[in-house]
């Protein structure tokens, strides 16, 4: 998996202190439905044995196993002051407005 942060996103990610084995969870889980859709979400999160972990421009970038098999295998994190963070791909975009939130791991 590649994942792309645009430097808006990296100036704004560059604001947060980590602690040791935190980062920025990228999660993209299936919700059964009528139709085929996954949830996406970031958080401030932990990193677990089923995660990879990506350092990105020194900012921690986490990434389940799982959540792998439902994005692209390349993604790119934006940021907008007005609209959030906006998780994409060449494919498609999946999020606009997303908020980061901390885990309550």
């Amino acid at each position: 998996m590649q994942i792309n942060l645009t430097p808006a996103a990296v100036e704004e990610l560059k604001k947060i202190s980590f602690k040791e084995d935190e980062g920025i969870r990228i999660e993209a889980v299936f919700v059964g439905s009528c139709t085929i859709a996954d949830e996406h979400s970031l958080k401030i999160d932990k990193k677990y044995s089923l995660d990879d972990l990506f350092e990105i421009e020194g900012i921690p970038v986490i990434v389940s196993k799982e959540s792998q098999k439902n994005l692209h295998e390349k993604v790119t994190l934006d940021f907008n002051p007005n609209m959030g963070y906006k998780l994409s791909s060449a494919e498609e975009v999946y999020r606009y407005n997303l908020t980061l939130e901390k885990s309550s791991y």
